[in-house]
């Protein structure tokens, strides 16, 4: 699956989607405008998730054949959790004195080796999925800071991956000005990976397809 079609899957899906949401609402007694404006805002909140959920598949079909296993933050905050989830949780979690806590980690990757009879863990990247950089932009950015503070986590790479369908950070500069989140994010995060066609590409900001490839470079080093 490409970039194109993950962009066709969203298309299809929002327009079902936003057709029973209205058609749900209307039954409930709100009015057409009033059922469409609300409609709207469930598929926003709908559609972060739904793309981590697509992204996550394309990884986890494309890398677990060669040999790299993944997992979640919010599997890894869920109760009764397996020996290895376990220590990939630990492996992964910031030091805050008395307390510990997993970074913005929406999908995670992992490989297991085999020494002296010993299962060995090692964490190579975590990927922010994100849909809007309204709010929580910057995010990833902490945290990347955040991992790169212990000898145990500095060797994660940190890499984003995103529609940024209203162009936030598709380019660098806009009408002249240096448009800051891009530059931030690309100055402090491993690499960007982005679900359009239409952007600026760097060394650091790719088309999503090139993520496996980066990806599976890591295992090597």
């Amino acid at each position: 699956m490409n970039t194109n079609d993950v962009s066709k899957i969203l298309e299809s899906e929002k327009e079902k989607y936003i057709k029973e949401k209205i058609k749900n609402y209307m039954s409930k007694g709100f009015n057409k405008e009033t059922a469409i404006n609300k409609a709207n805002q469930s598929w926003r909140a709908y559609v972060g998730a739904r793309i981590q959920e697509i992204i996550f598949e394309i990884l986890k079909s494309a890398l677990e054949n060669q040999g790299l296993k993944l997992t979640t933050d919010k599997e890894l905050t869920g109760k009764s959790l397996s020996e290895e989830l376990e220590q990939v949780k630990r492996l992964l979690a910031i030091d805050y004195g008395d307390y510990f806590f997993l970074p913005d980690a929406d999908i995670i990757v992992y490989k297991i080796t085999e020494e002296r009879g010993s299962k060995i863990i090692k964490i190579l990247a975590i990927i922010s999925v994100k849909n809007s950089f309204r709010e929580r932009g910057f995010e990833t950015a902490y945290w990347k800071k955040k991992l790169s503070e212990s000898k145990i986590t500095s060797n994660i790479k940190v890499f984003m991956a995103t529609p940024d369908k209203d162009g936030e950070i598709s380019f660098r500069v806009s009408n002249g000005t240096p448009r800051k989140m891009r530059i931030i994010l690309e100055y402090e995060l491993d690499g960007i990976y982005l679900l359009k066609t239409n952007f600026e590409k760097t060394n650091k900001t790719k088309h999503f397809d090139e993520i496996i490839n980066d990806i599976l470079k890591l295992v090597s080093k």
